[in-house]
């Protein structure tokens, strides 16, 4: 699965992936680092599937983001 986008946000740094599935629709996932953690040999890391499916990988990463930003600001991200 490719990176189809990142941001760094209240300390956190986060990629957005997006996957086309056999049905034509498209999965997202927001994946959470935290950027204290960057100088060290083990980044823990959280992958959180974006609820729903999506007709185009715009769609999907747009969602990805979205999402990514709404745990953040609830600190929901769970690391």
């Amino acid at each position: 699965m490719d990176i189809n986008g990142f941001l760094e946000l209240n300390g956190y740094y986060i990629s957005v992936h997006a996957r086309k599935e056999p049905t034509g629709r498209w999965m997202a996932w927001a994946r959470f680092e935290r950027l204290s953690d960057i100088t060290k040999t083990h980044i823990p890391g959280l992958r959180r599937r974006v609820p729903n499916d999506f007709p185009s990988q715009e769609k999907a990463v747009g969602a990805a983001y979205d999402y990514a930003r709404k745990l953040v600001e609830a600190g929901e991200v769970g690391l």
